[in-house]
């Protein structure tokens, strides 16, 4: 599932222009059950804060979602609902043909998506939650024709609720107890400070829980299969870490939580490579891209056989081919990011397109080798002169302690850093460097970057820092926004392009 989203100024005013709020929507599906009809959360994403949104030169921005596991309940006629009334929203649904890691049976909520709210739609109170009000221990009849078992979960907290505004800016841990043992963990919680959206309106930095603005909602999936049988009814409770102030209760959480059933794994030996992290033009990977570091892909078993073993073939399509052999133990349906060795990009100027292969599994054949082979674009990182300086005017209030940078290459060596600026104040670093390929990066360790304050008077607080790469004649190569969050990532090439 595909979700184009693009600011449409003219529906909002004043300082709810395109979303300095945060606006959730969720993708839902309506489909008949024993006479009534039952929502499916399908996904859940939340706006970008629109004030001062810079979309890059894009039109929208896409992010996709897999929706496979959904197929039991996305055939015949059924409603769907999505989107909010502030951003255009184009959904596409792309059918894709093959064979599926294991084929999914049913969908099933496990509890109710809670009570209908016009601002956040359907939440629970935290209160309710921590006290087990809601949420309570049941009894659920695993199908006896399946084979394997998961539950997802999709959870965001919101609201400015006691003394650390409970449930947006807090981490909670949330559990699930079945046959009455806690088997998995986790918490809700997601770094925002390298949003490949930037710059945005207000807080878009910092951490939160479960979501950034301008991204999806994270999805926690935990396999439930080995812990059960086909046919076996299990005991199930949610739980949530309990509340450490009581002024917390009415923060909020917005949850959907599915069992899902399915037939045994459809292959035996079988990897599926899911993404090019880098190198890549898509937007998600903007903050790292354009790179010719080492080259990262996602790979993930879709086969019932712990993979241990994977040989590679990488490389510019009409250029010098590499070889990597990974080692490592992938059990079924786990995820894993590999880092590649150095790629020999000569001819990059002429061929941009990059790929990778796994050639073999455990030394044998992949079962399914569609999904073996992954093609990215390659962005060429910005070429500068040999001597260049770096412009740096911090900002006050102490923020600038906040602030480094370092230059190095892609062998980890490093050739200029810096640390301990003084507030308001101006550097002019000049840098000089020999023909190769290198890595600029300026980090703020409070994630909030080198603009002015947003919290008090409306950002009239403190002074926006500036920072850019300039040639020695003082014009202007690279201009870095200031409100960029964590870091300023920027590779970059002194000589000839290979």
């Amino acid at each position: 599932m595909i979700q184009t989203l693009k600011c449409d100024s003219s529906t909002k005013a004043d300082k709810y222009d395109c979303g300095e709020w945060d606006y959730i929507w969720d993708a839902m599906l309506y489909v008949p059950v024993n006479d009534t009809v039952e929502a499916f959360k399908l996904g859940s994403f939340v706006t970008p804060y629109g004030k001062r949104l810079k979309m890059g030169g894009h039109n929208g921005w896409e992010w996709v979602y897999d929706l496979t596991d959904y197929a039991p309940i996305l055939s015949g006629k059924k409603v769907l609902r999505i989107g909010n009334n502030q951003e255009l929203l184009d959904i596409k649904f792309q059918f894709i043909k093959g064979v599926p890691a294991r084929d999914p049976m049913t969908v099933k909520n496990i509890y109710p998506l809670g009570e209908y709210d016009g601002h956040y739609g359907y939440t629970y109170k935290y209160g309710e939650i921590s006290k087990n009000e809601v949420l309570k221990p049941l009894q659920i009849d695993l199908s006896p024709l399946a084979s394997g078992f998961s539950i997802k979960s999709i959870i965001s907290g919101h609201g400015h609720e006691g003394p650390n505004y409970c449930c947006e800016w807090v981490s909670k841990s949330h559990y699930f107890i079945i046959n009455e043992t806690e088997e998995h963990s986790w918490k809700v919680w997601k770094d925002c400070g390298n949003n490949p959206i930037y710059p945005q309106g207000g807080t878009w930095p910092y951490d939160r829980a479960g979501w950034c603005p301008g991204t999806r909602v994270d999805e926690e999936v935990f396999e439930l299969t080995y812990l059960v049988n086909p046919g076996q009814t299990i005991t199930f409770d949610y739980e949530i870490e309990k509340m450490s102030d009581n002024t917390e209760e009415n923060g909020i959480y917005r949850m959907s939580h599915q069992l899902f059933s399915f037939g045994p794994p459809n292959f035996k030996r079988n990897l599926e490579l899911v993404d090019i992290i880098n190198p890549s033009s898509k937007d998600s990977y903007s903050r790292i891209n354009p790179t010719l570091g080492k080259a990262r892909v996602i790979v993930k078993n879709v086969g019932s056989e712990n993979i241990r073993r994977i040989k590679f073939l990488y490389g510019l399509i009409s250029g010098k081919i590499s070889t990597f052999h990974w080692r490592g133990d992938l059990k079924f349906l786990e995820k894993s990011t590999i880092s590649l060795p150095l790629n020999d990009w000569h001819g990059l100027k002429d061929d941009k397109r990059f790929f990778i292969e796994a050639i073999t599994i455990n030394g044998r054949k992949d079962e399914d080798y569609t999904d073996n082979k992954i093609i990215s674009e390659v962005q060429i990182p910005q070429v500068l002169p040999e001597s260049f300086v770096i412009k740096l005017k911090t900002n006050n209030y102490g923020r600038s302690r906040q602030n480094s940078y370092n230059i190095s290459d892609y062998n980890g060596n490093s050739f200029y850093s810096g640390s301990d600026f003084l507030d308001s104040s101006n550097y002019n670093i000049l840098i000089q460097l020999e023909n190769g390929l290198y890595r600029f990066v300026f980090y703020d360790s409070n994630e909030d970057g080198i603009d002015r304050l947003w919290w008090k008077e409306k950002d009239s607080v403190g002074i926006s820092g500036e920072l850019g790469f300039y040639d020695v004649e003082q014009n202007p190569l690279k201009v870095f926004p200031p409100d960029f969050g964590q870091e300023i990532r920027m590779d970059f090439i002194i000589g000839p392009i290979p």
